[in-house]
């Protein structure tokens, strides 16, 4: 008796409906697996219940269907790190700012398997940042932009090291659970604060 799932036919005109499902399983054993090199689009489709010719149906190769999941993710933190953003006002730029750091790590401490696959996988050639985007994170530059109304000298610089920072509480935290963090809040807001005096 066969364990992969079934899958009921598409009707006609849900092709995107597959395409969707064929994203979402990469997605889903990206956070399993270790790395994107250990991907096929065998194992894909088999975790989305179809024949493995159907996935060429929607994606030419295994880099454009990373690519895809790539911007699925990456659309994904971007609308978590705007609502931060638009819920502060904007004459509090700092508060601002913060609250954009808060809801980063809080993405990736919540949602550690959707982040390994957005930063714990290599980039994705053919989709990688333009030569104006700063590395890893086309959606940094709502960092950028909140450390300019801060009055930073050099937000580009500022934003990248609290992505960094940022980056390194995340996977700590996940790495060394044992060790007696004081509240995420408190060290972003430390973070943000020391980061903004340095910048000034």
């Amino acid at each position: 008796m066969s364990d992969k799932p079934v899958r009921s036919r598409n009707r006609r005109g849900e092709g995107a409906r597959l395409r969707d499902e064929l994203v979402a399983a990469a997605s889903t054993l990206l956070e399993d697996l270790d790395g994107q090199e250990a991907l096929s689009l065998r194992a894909v489709a088999r975790a989305a219940g179809i024949a493995p010719q159907s996935v060429y149906l929607h994606f030419a190769d295994r880099r454009e269907l990373l690519t895809a999941v790539y911007q699925v993710r990456f659309t994904e933190l971007r609308a978590t790190l705007e609502s931060a953003r638009n819920a502060v006002p904007e004459s509090a730029a700092g508060e601002r700012l913060s609250a954009v750091c808060r809801a980063y790590v809080e993405y990736g401490t919540r949602h550690p398997g959707h982040y390994r696959v957005l930063f714990g996988t290599a980039g994705t050639p053919g989709w990688e940042p333009s030569a104006g985007q700063l590395p890893g994170l086309p959606t940094l530059q709502l960092l950028v932009d909140a450390a300019a109304a801060c009055g930073s000298a050099d937000p580009t610089a500022t934003a990248t090291c609290l992505w960094a920072g940022m980056h390194g509480l995340i996977t700590l935290r996940q790495d060394r659970p044992s060790f007696p963090w004081p509240a995420l809040d408190t060290l972003v807001d430390t973070m943000v604060n020391a980061h903004l005096a340095a910048a000034r």
